[in-house]
């Protein structure tokens, strides 16, 4: 009988409460978000012309935190042209917010570009594109999607 009211009282009482503990230590122990390193060319044969280097960090997939890019626009020194970044966020197929960074002579740092600011505008694709601006006109490579 002893026995009986022990398994009972472990059933209906101390398991749940195990399994609750379990999940709620497992939900306060999120993971680190994920870092992607990413280099985009305007040639993708030859990045002497111009290119973007740099890294998405991609927040942990329950925390609502934007997804931040930074690097640097490198564009040949001594040029008649410049380079520019397009930098496209996307959820789904639906373009949610972009930005651009150019570079006129040589390396051109940037600070973070974050997207997905509010919780209604949720990313999961960046497109990177490396576009010259030459004196005839823009010219764009081939993007890069992460």
């Amino acid at each position: 009988m002893r026995k009986t009211i022990m398994r009972t009282l472990f059933a209906c009482v101390l398991a749940p409460v195990a399994v609750v503990g379990a999940a709620t230590s497992a939900a306060s122990a999120q993971a680190p978000p994920r870092y992607e390193d990413f280099t985009v060319c305007y040639k993708p044969s030859d990045c002497n012309m111009g290119f973007v280097k740099g890294t998405i960090t991609w927040p942990f997939e329950t925390v609502y935190e934007p997804v931040k890019l930074e690097g640097a626009v490198v564009n040949r020194r001594g040029s008649d042209y410049s380079t520019t970044v397009v930098v496209e966020a996307f959820y789904g197929n639906k373009l949610k917010r972009s930005a651009t960074r150019t570079a006129k002579d040589g390396r051109k740092g940037f600070t973070p570009i974050l997207f997905g600011q509010n919780p209604s505008e949720l990313i999961d694709r960046i497109k990177i594109t490396v576009c010259q601006n030459f004196p005839t006109g823009r010219q764009c490579g081939r993007p890069g999607s992460f």
